[in-house]
């Protein structure tokens, strides 16, 4: 059996709304913001976003963006002139086979295959953290549901440096079997969980469980990675009781600041109905560089979480 990522939910009883934790949601856009007092998270985009100018076949749903420091800078981009289809802390394959088709949902504007909101789960706070719990399905030609996709957030507190945001993401074939694989361009093998920076952290230094990147990597398996400057950078952890893990990674600071960790990477996997995969991830935001955010000290406090015991 899989192991229960949210265990914590268990021992917590249900509160209303306070003033500390709190969402604002902004129906004609489609866009749920999440803020601490008087300070921005994230938000959450559910409904159809598309940029002023841009052809219709761009349109995209079910994604984060923007993603706030601590200091409310905005550390996320979307519809990026260098590559539209990048949006803020997304998850989607440049591989996915279906009813006989071959499509993707990571190019959206080439594909007939793409994510819609379905409906909220939970939008509440649970102890200090906050819960943001979503229904998605994927639709071939904007009809036929071929895939179920639940999405969790954890949303912790401020707490030193840093901010800690859990992430699990279920995946269920629907009617029938669906294959996923990352790109075989250029032995990249990306797809899956992915952040795409905004132009704060373009250049930003790359540190692994291995220790510092002087290039851009791909194909390269890590346990956690790290985009920081002096002033802010964003972990992202994964967790041990992913598929194949430890796995390969996308890591670029070049024109953009990006991390991938790219499941199922080179590999086909096949998810079937009725027989779920659970992602787990924990998306760290914290001030400073790797060093003085104390991101090791948050990955250790990560593995030790009671999210992930047994």
């Amino acid at each position: 059996m899989k192991k229960i990522f949210f265990l914590i939910f268990l021992s917590l009883v249900p509160v209303f709304l306070s003033a500390q934790i709190t969402f604002i949601d902004d129906t004609e856009r489609g866009r749920l913001t999440i803020k601490e007092g008087e300070h921005n998270i994230l938000t959450y985009c559910y409904g159809d976003q598309l940029k002023e100018g841009l052809d219709p076949k761009y349109t995209r749903s079910c994604y984060i963006h923007p993603l706030y420091s601590l200091d409310g800078d905005i550390l996320t981009e979307d519809f990026p002139l260098d590559h539209l289809h990048h949006s803020g802390i997304f998850w989607t394959w440049p591989v996915v086979k279906t009813r006989g088709q071959e499509t993707q949902t990571w190019h959206v504007h080439l594909s007939s295959l793409r994510q819609y909101f379905k409906r909220w789960m939970k939008r509440e706070n649970e102890g200090d953290n906050f819960i943001l719990s979503i229904e998605n399905v994927w639709k071939l030609s904007e009809k036929e549901v071929v895939a179920n996709e639940k999405l969790t957030l954890i949303i912790h507190p401020a707490d030193g440096p840093g901010r800690a945001i859990d992430l699990e993401l279920i995946l269920e074939a629907i009617g029938g079997p669906l294959e996923l694989k990352g790109t075989s361009e250029g032995n990249k093998g990306y797809g899956g969980l992915c952040l795409r920076s905004s132009p704060l952290l373009t250049g930003a230094s790359m540190t692994t469980n291995t220790g510092r990147l002087q290039e851009d990597t791909t194909n390269v398996r890590f346990r956690w990675a790290d985009l920081s400057t002096n002033k802010m950078g964003i972990s992202i952890f994964v967790s041990p009781d992913h598929p194949d893990f430890p796995i390969t990674w996308l890591i670029r600071n070049s024109y953009a600041g990006v991390l991938n960790p790219s499941w199922p990477g080179l590999d086909l996997f096949v998810l079937h109905p009725g027989k779920p995969v659970f992602l787990r991830y924990r998306i760290y935001v914290h001030q400073g560089n790797a060093n003085s955010g104390q991101v090791l000290k948050a990955y250790d406090i990560f593995l030790h979480a009671s999210s992930f015991k047994k």
